[in-house]
């Protein structure tokens, strides 16, 4: 039994469903600050598009270099249907949301096709993952949910932009972090510029300031407020016991589960 679900675990984490549902935590929570009703249809649209981008940015090298040895046949089914159901709920989407969708679906393949001359995608180019990664969140979490209300609030967008940009921004540290003794020095991620110590210290910074600007646009004791002080302080406390050796969930897991714990601390505060 205990084999079971540990082998269930591992599915569901390696499979990307917990990264999936994160970022449909946080288009829930863009959803709810612009006081708007979640539709089940792009919540599952977003769980759908992140389920299938985060599992082609990993299986597309694979596909690539023809390595049958271990694919990933269940995963890659479950994302081809989610990408199947994506498209079909992406002409259920506004102009605009579609167009976000767009541009993030450009990214995302950016991100893991090469098309220069060199055969390097932008993952792999210095200094570019990390912010690929923010754009493309930011897109997904906060342009589309906002572009689906019939007045798109400009200030609004702008605000979550800042917020969830931050917060997704050093929640990438920990896994970078984690990935120093794999990663290549051509990736010049934060940990590898300035080292763990200073990459925490810079983390830490933003949070404050994000938190400040939280308090600023959207009052001290409101819902959002005090569940974002809880999230953002947990991330504080994760990127503080982030270390290069640190266990195999750690980042995975606890990390990317923060999201989860935003948006149910935000729904039962509301």
């Amino acid at each position: 039994m205990k084999k079971r679900v540990q082998t269930l675990f591992n599915f569901y984490i390696k499979s990307s469903i917990h990264v999936a549902l994160a970022a449909v935590s946080l288009a829930f929570i863009s959803l709810q600050v612009a006081s708007q009703r979640p539709t089940f249809s792009l919540l599952i649209f977003i769980f759908c598009s992140a389920f299938f981008a985060y599992n082609f940015v990993k299986i597309y090298p694979v596909i690539k270099t023809k390595n049958s040895t271990n694919f990933p046949h269940l995963i890659f089914w479950l994302s081809f249907e989610c990408g199947l159901a994506s498209l079909y709920l992406f002409f259920k989407l506004t102009a605009a949301a579609q167009l976000i969708v767009f541009v993030g679906g450009v990214l995302v393949l950016l991100y893991s096709v090469p098309f220069s001359q060199n055969k390097e995608n932008l993952r792999n180019s210095k200094g570019w993952k990390m912010y690929l990664v923010v754009l493309t969140w930011i897109l997904l979490t906060v342009g589309v949910p906002l572009a689906m209300i019939p007045t798109f609030d400009v200030n609004l967008f702008l605000q979550l932009m800042l917020i969830q940009g931050v917060y997704i921004f050093v929640a990438i540290i920990p896994f970078e972090i984690r990935d120093l003794a794999v990663d290549p020095s051509s990736l010049n991620t934060l940990p590898q510029r300035l080292g763990v110590f200073r990459a925490k210290i810079l983390g830490w910074v933003l949070l404050s300031i994000a938190l400040v600007l939280t308090f600023y646009f959207f009052g001290r004791m409101t819902p959002f407020t005090l569940s974002t002080v809880l999230s953002f302080g947990l991330l504080a406390f994760f990127l503080a016991r982030s270390t290069p050796n640190q266990s195999l969930y750690f980042s995975s897991f606890w990390v990317e589960a923060i999201p989860i714990v935003w948006a149910v601390t935000y729904y039962f505060i509301n």
